[in-house]
């Protein structure tokens, strides 16, 4: 999500910070950006977060994911999560796959089309992803999907 709104790193890594089950690290700084990564887990439900601010214009880009072998629970978790910033900030959104092919992206004020739209493209990645590596779930981060998935063939 490409944050359109001016001044918005604090407020949202405050959004952020308060929402349920999340906890964001401190912030890194490099010559250009600042970022903050964290993540969603109440133990069964993982989802990464990472917020980057360029620092010279103040541009905020929230980037989050989960595991397609997750528990297919956290499905409404992530778009109320997305729902939550949404609500909050107006935002161009990119999907990394559109399953569905509808839209790859959103431009601002399609926030309601965006969540509308949300449900139908986990769950048609999720088929995509359950044809290739099996139907397994867990409480997997994003990093570990692979090695989840080799240990479920083993």
């Amino acid at each position: 999500m490409q944050i359109v709104q001016p001044i918005a790193w604090q407020k949202l890594r405050g959004i952020l910070a308060r929402y349920p089950n999340t906890c964001l690290e401190d912030p890194e700084i490099s010559s250009a950006f600042e970022t903050v990564v964290g993540e969603y887990d109440d133990g069964r439900h993982i989802i990464d977060i990472q917020l980057s601010r360029e620092i010279t214009s103040d541009k905020c880009t929230l980037a989050m994911r989960f595991s397609l072998c997750s528990y297919e629970t956290i499905d409404n978790i992530f778009v109320e999560l997305v729902n939550s910033v949404l609500f909050s900030f107006e935002a161009e959104v990119w999907l990394m796959t559109s399953a569905v092919r509808e839209k790859a992206s959103y431009l601002p004020g399609d926030s309601t089309w965006l969540i509308g739209a949300l449900p139908g493209e986990i769950v048609e990645m999720r088929n995509y992803w359950q044809n290739f590596f099996g139907t397994k779930q867990g409480a997997v981060r994003v990093k570990d999907s692979f090695s989840f998935i080799r240990l479920l063939h083993d």
